[in-house]
């Protein structure tokens, strides 16, 4: 398995949607001549014993976010730092994550570290936490406004896209017909997964992408969907999902229907979906990193609540899980309990 190499790059947003968190910790002036009488320490200056960092998820139903979870847990034993873990329970419940944090900062939590469920629609009230001086992070998705979020924590996903395309490309050749299963319309993480998967595809490619649909980051919808591709597209010859829920829904139907021809990624790395790349029912999928996720956002929460800095943008990396590589991946969650 190639090395994990954490990039710090620019994704595709605009770095002054950071403005206004942590600035930089000021020069200490020269010491005097003679030592002056102790001063208090500055007000607002935590220790971390006193940082309170809520972290709201977008569900607990897949091991990705347990993986999250579980990490950021540990991570602030680590760093003795009070974390709290909340969870919708539908992935596209934003209204539920605009409850959430409204009731973290009526909590009196320092930072609110948030999975959007919605790009846009949580915007308002994470902007009503800052204006309550709470700091926000945004983890593997970004929000849909510039200046709200103090840092982005995840995935380049137009990068994730690109691999998937890679692979898809070595797989299959240049010229064929090609489907997209897709996550749900309008959000950040969906555009950028899909603008990395296209672009490529067309870039290097006469491939056709002659299917595409939403199927909501489901296993359920993405099943449903790909019993309509295959009726419509027999000759399809591969599918990239967007998910790792969505490509098992989809590759067990086609599967099941004896198309073991057709070629599924899915991008995500859940140790689900690494165990059927293991067993042959998915062919690759585009590993993620979300315990690097759950660690980062406490430990950013707890720089940002003691003033000090953090990255405005910090990219986990990604590998590309294949019948080759796969072993390496499931033993990184199997260390840890999965």
């Amino acid at each position: 398995m190639k090395k994990l190499i954490a990039m710090i790059s620019v994704l595709c947003f605009t770095l002054a949607m950071f403005a206004g968190c942590a600035a930089p910790a000021e020069e200490a002036p020269a010491a005097p001549e003679t030592a002056p009488e102790a001063v208090p320490e500055a007000e607002g200056v935590k220790e971390a014993s006193d940082v309170k960092v809520a972290v709201i998820l977008k569900s607990l139903t897949n091991s990705f976010w347990m993986m999250a979870k579980s990490a950021a847990e540990a991570k602030a034993e680590e760093l003795g730092v009070t974390v709290e873990v909340f969870a919708i329970t539908e992935e596209t419940d934003y209204q539920g994550q605009v409850n959430t944090i409204e009731d973290c900062v009526n909590k009196g939590f320092d930072v609110i570290a948030i999975v959007p469920a919605d790009s846009n629609a949580v915007v308002p009230a994470c902007k009503a936490a800052v204006e309550a001086g709470v700091d926000v992070i945004a983890i593997d998705t970004a929000l849909g406004e510039d200046g709200v979020a103090c840092s982005y924590i995840g995935s380049d996903n137009v990068v994730g896209g690109k691999m998937a395309a890679e692979y898809v490309i070595s797989q299959v050749g240049t010229e064929g017909a090609i489907a997209v299963i897709r996550g749900s319309e309008a959000q950040t993480v969906e555009i950028q997964r899909y603008t990395g998967f296209s672009d490529e595809i067309a870039a290097s490619s006469k491939l056709e992408i002659v299917a595409e649909a939403y199927a909501n980051w489901s296993a359920d919808e993405a099943a449903k969907v790909m019993e309509d591709f295959l009726a419509a597209h027999p000759e399809i010859k591969a599918v990239f999902c967007e998910s790792d829920m969505m490509v098992i829904g989809a590759s067990q139907i086609a599967r099941a229907a004896g198309r073991d021809d057709i070629v599924f990624v899915g991008l995500d790395g859940t140790v689900d979906a690494l165990r059927y790349v293991q067993n042959g029912t998915i062919n690759a999928d585009v590993a993620q990193r979300p315990d690097l996720m759950g660690e980062f956002a406490v430990e950013y929460g707890m720089k940002l609540a003691m003033g000090e800095e953090i990255d405005e943008i910090l990219v986990t990396p990604m590998d590309l899980a294949t019948s080759d590589t796969v072993d390496e991946l499931v033993a990184l969650w199997e260390a840890v309990g999965f």
